[in-house]
């Protein structure tokens, strides 16, 4: 099947571009290149979120100033005098310097998550999933540049057909102005039929040059979505191939099914806020009286520890709630958005080929309408060679055939892009070799 959509999209080699060539060469686009840079973003994330589950090894240094020297005050009751044979007390405070002013702290600490409420590991499933979702996006985007790039080969192939139906017209003109001339110096037609066909060879020549105009418009719009100066196309061969949809295998509708495990996993981690979280830490501390952290006159130097530590959030003011809620509705909306947008799918494909069955038939209509212009064409030409026909009757016959031709090719193009937007939006694969 593969093989045979080659042969399908496969471009005549003529002097161009083909499209294979060009749809090989659409990861230039720099689109395509800023949602890889996405993907590496994302990539990223996911690191930082992973490394979470090894703990955490902080340094920390303080030098400490304090305003006062800290003290410790002992409260002794001592005798102040004898009234009526009695000894009389009073409260004295005597103080003790805990330390000075200045203090020199060093930390070495580990701390690991032993519990999260499996928050820690939704996290990462979560940015596991973002990673997967933005490579899908960038094969959505490629599936999308590849359209693109169809349409615009589709468009620049229907003008060049028709500046090569009016050049036909052209020659074909330029024949009948001279063939006149010599008429009317022999005085068969009169000046207003050779002017009729002077005209109509100058509308011909406009008509050229502004389809070539818009030719490089076209071929400029190309060039900026490959990321590459493309200066011409070659021609397309039209086959009538099987189609096999499988819409789950679209790359957006991959993207969309992501979207909803991603919101699977938003409502997991708000749920793993009704959990307690459970750590250890382990921390090698010193304080000293030096930048050394050597000597301590006060205290003991080395104040190493370790911890466990409890947290439980009691009350929030319904802000889990509120979270869990909206979590929920996220999911919901997702939910319908991706219904929605798989029937859009299936309606604009059934839609396309019903399309492209009618430009079929329109196409061998078209077929036989050009026999018939030329068969016309031919015959009016001979009567105009004879002076048994006016100008009018034949610049018409050149316009009619020229019209079918570039009607023709037209629909040609037309054909083109359609197999490949129901190959591309069936999610069928197709193989482009360079």
């Amino acid at each position: 099947m593969e093989k045979k959509l080659l042969l399908i999209l496969f471009s005549i080699s003529l002097c161009g571009e083909t499209f294979s060539q060009i749809a090989y060469r659409i990861t230039n686009s720099l689109k395509y290149k800023l949602q890889k840079k996405e993907i590496r973003l994302f990539q990223y994330r996911l690191k930082e979120v992973e490394s979470k589950k090894w703990g955490k090894i902080e340094s920390e240094y303080r030098i400490l100033y304090r305003f006062q020297t800290p003290i410790l005050k002992f409260e002794t009751q001592a005798p102040v005098g004898v009234t009526n044979g009695q000894i009389i007390y009073a409260p004295i405070e005597t103080p003790f310097p805990l330390g000075k002013k200045k203090l020199f702290i060093g930390i070495l600490r580990y701390s690991y998550p032993l519990f999260t409420g499996f928050a820690l590991s939704k996290s990462i499933k979560k940015a596991q999933l973002e990673v997967i979702r933005e490579q899908l996006k960038l094969e959505n985007l490629k599936r999308e540049l590849l359209l693109k790039a169809g349409e615009l080969y589709s468009s620049i192939y229907q003008i060049k057909a028709e500046i090569w139906a009016l050049e036909k017209a052209r020659e074909a003109l330029v024949i009948a102005r001279n063939q006149a001339q010599s008429l009317s110096q022999e005085g068969l037609i009169d000046q207003a039929t050779l002017d009729g066909i002077t005209a109509q060879y100058y509308q011909t020549v406009a008509s050229i040059k502004a389809k070539k105009a818009k030719k490089r418009a076209l071929l400029n719009l190309l060039s900026y979505l490959l990321n590459q100066k493309i200066t011409d196309i070659e021609g397309i061969r039209i086959l009538k191939p099987q189609f096999h949809p499988n819409f789950q295998s679209r790359p957006d509708i991959k993207v969309l099914k992501k979207e909803l495990q991603v919101a699977d996993t938003k409502i997991e981690l708000v749920k793993a806020r009704y959990y307690p979280q459970i750590g250890v830490e382990v921390g090698f501390k010193l304080e000293g009286e030096n930048l050394w952290l050597s000597k301590n006159s006060y205290r003991n130097l080395d104040q190493s520890y370790w911890a466990v530590v409890i947290k439980y959030p009691i009350w929030e003011g319904g802000n889990r709630k509120a979270q869990l809620e909206e979590a929920k509705i996220e999911k919901l909306a997702n939910l319908l958005f991706y219904k929605n947008y798989l029937k859009k799918v299936e309606t604009n494909y059934k839609n396309n080929k019903a399309q492209l069955d009618a430009l079929y038939y329109q196409l061998k209509a078209v077929k036989a309408e050009i026999k018939a212009r030329k068969s016309y064409y031919k015959m009016i030409s001979g009567k105009f060679k004879e002076g048994l026909a006016d100008s009018s009757a034949f610049t018409r016959a050149v316009a009619q055939l020229t019209e079918a031709r570039a009607q023709k090719e037209a629909l040609r193009a037309q054909i083109f892009f359609l197999i490949l937007k129901l190959k591309l939006d069936g999610g069928e694969k197709i193989v482009f070799k360079h």
